[in-house]
């Protein structure tokens, strides 16, 4: 006589199984519709990338150079789940999704790249700056006081205006000029930086509105 157990055999109900296939496929094709989502929004945003100044240093037209957030970089081993983590992470920096609060020590007056810290104000904020592609040089700026994220945005965009120095590069002519620069809000959350001289040309191409508002 054996003394071994039989482990009992656990029946599936045959009625809960079209429901549970039922909610795989609902999660696979969730799933596929994530991917598909952050794949070709990340497509979009390459196509959108394309360098601006090559383009208009081979036909001389005008151009924007739109400020972008820094991304986020995954290791080349990562995982599935890590890699869209990253993506979703990468897709809420450049929709603004994520707010943080800001504040700037005091630092010297000094040279400071216009695109660099115009893209420093968008982290804050969430504003889209359209920098012309003529805008090549650096603006003189610093804060004697600790200031808040609005409050330092402020104050680059009066310094901004403010300088008449500014060096830019012609396109067309082929020759650096200096100029002053115009920031045009023609919508919220949006923010055209402009050299004087050349607004005229972006009203021609349709890139700037006659009747734009100065940012005070």
């Amino acid at each position: 006589m054996t003394t071994d157990r039989i482990a009992p055999v656990r029946e599936v109900n045959p009625r809960k199984s079209p429901i549970l296939r039922l909610r795989v496929v609902l999660l696979a094709l969730a799933l596929a519709g994530v991917v598909g989502w952050l794949v070709l929004s990340n497509l979009a945003q390459s196509e959108a990338e394309k360098n601006p100044y090559e383009m208009s240093r081979a036909d001389g037209r005008p151009r924007f150079v739109v400020t972008k957030y820094a991304k986020y970089f995954v290791p080349p081993d990562a995982g599935v789940w890590q890699r869209l983590h990253m993506a979703w992470i990468n897709f809420e920096r450049r929709h603004h999704m994520i707010r943080t609060t800001f504040s700037f020590p005091a630092t010297p007056v000094r040279p400071c790249s216009i695109d660099g810290l115009l893209a420093q104000c968008m982290e804050v904020t969430g504003t889209r700056y359209l920098i012309a592609v003529e805008i090549a040089g650096a603006v003189e700026f610093g804060n004697t006081n600790t200031l808040s994220g609005p409050q330092w945005v402020a104050a680059f965009e009066n310094a901004l205006q403010a300088s008449k120095t500014v060096m830019c590069y012609d396109y067309a002519t082929k020759r650096n000029f200096e100029d002053n620069l115009l920031l045009i809000r023609e919508k919220p959350g949006l923010v055209k930086v402009v050299p004087l001289s050349k607004l005229a040309d972006y009203q021609k191409a349709g890139l700037a509105d006659a009747g734009f508002k100065q940012v005070k």
